[in-house]
């Protein structure tokens, strides 16, 4: 791997997607799979995926950038969701 080519990115980009295409390909199709069986897991990494679209590689167009934004805060409010229901049910099988 060429690492001065990776120099002065953004931790958030990841290499093995070039481009904002490629990541929104891979979060619609987390998305699609979340859809039929919901779960954590699929969730953090919609999140993940999300977050990834935000690095400033991505931002093709201000469009990308103001949708990437808006995705990545909804993921995040799935995940907080489920992390809550996670501490609700164990609080109530304490008592």
């Amino acid at each position: 791997m060429n690492h001065s080519k990776l120099a002065g990115r953004s931790p958030l980009y990841d290499p093995e997607m070039p481009d904002a295409s490629a990541v929104m390909a891979s979060l619609l199709s987390v998305t699609t799979i979340y859809a039929g069986k919901p779960s954590l897991e699929l969730a953090k990494l919609a999140l993940s995926l999300a977050e990834t679209l935000t690095a400033p590689e991505y931002a093709e167009s201000d469009l990308i950038c103001s949708v990437s934004k808006r995705i990545h805060m909804q993921w995040r409010f799935v995940v907080q969701d489920y992390e809550h229901l996670q501490i609700s049910a164990t609080l109530a099988d304490m008592h």
